[in-house]
């Protein structure tokens, strides 16, 4: 009984500590990466939303997946996240992937540049991986839950802290890219509706080069 209530305490203290972690450095860390692909997908909630949700998941599988590696080996863990490479391949490589999406959308098609609603899936794993790249951050927090990880009895008990903890990182950025941020494009787009498909292409470039320098390690997570 006593370990049940010491275990709810610790994933109630992993969810604040994800969200005030969500809700503070990662917002920053994330903003360069998001706010390109929200500023050029602003049409409605639903469509900002598409990008956030994988995004998300991508964050929280690499909070899961650090949790379980460190139940195992904490050194092993503290290897991987001290490794600035491997953060920055994924990270870098699925940006660069992303915008090269967005630019070709913007170029090639045709259609009307507002028509984004089915250009958006073809990139969902694109999303996926930045949020699994940009969560290898050895800050604080993820240090707070590899630490607890570490002393967990099973990888079910350890992927749960990781699971906790990314649901609380998540929630504050989906609440402000996913719909507060979405609504404030949402009117600048109107404003300047007829430069869309400059917006798009400028948002691509922009992405471009954020992947190109976290890939040589100039723009530090």
């Amino acid at each position: 009984m006593e370990k049940k209530i010491v275990s709810e305490i610790t994933l109630f203290s992993l969810f604040l500590i994800g969200l005030s972690y969500g809700a503070t450095a990662c917002m920053f860390t994330c903003m360069p990466f998001l706010s390109p692909l929200i500023l050029t997908h602003s049409k409605d909630v639903k469509q900002s939303l598409e990008i956030m949700v994988p995004f998300s998941l991508g964050r929280v599988f690499t909070y899961s997946f650090l949790a379980i590696i460190a139940s195992f080996s904490a050194s092993l863990v503290k290897n991987i996240i001290n490794n600035p490479n491997i953060s920055q391949i994924i990270l870098g490589s699925a940006t660069i992937i992303v915008a090269l999406f967005l630019l070709r959308n913007s170029l090639f098609d045709k259609k009307s540049c507002c028509q984004t609603s089915k250009k958006i899936p073809r990139s969902k794993f694109g999303y996926f991986f930045m949020g699994a790249g940009i969560s290898f951050n050895p800050c604080a927090p993820v240090i707070t839950l590899l630490t607890a990880s570490a002393y967990t009895q099973s990888i079910t008990e350890a992927f749960t802290y990781g699971f906790i903890f990314g649901i609380g990182a998540i929630s504050a950025s989906l609440i402000f890219f996913g719909i507060i941020f979405s609504q404030i494009s949402k009117g600048l787009i109107s404003e300047f509706s007829k430069y869309k498909k400059h917006i798009e292409i400028f948002a691509a470039f922009l992405l471009i080069l954020v992947g190109i320098f976290t890939l040589n390690g100039s723009f530090q997570l």
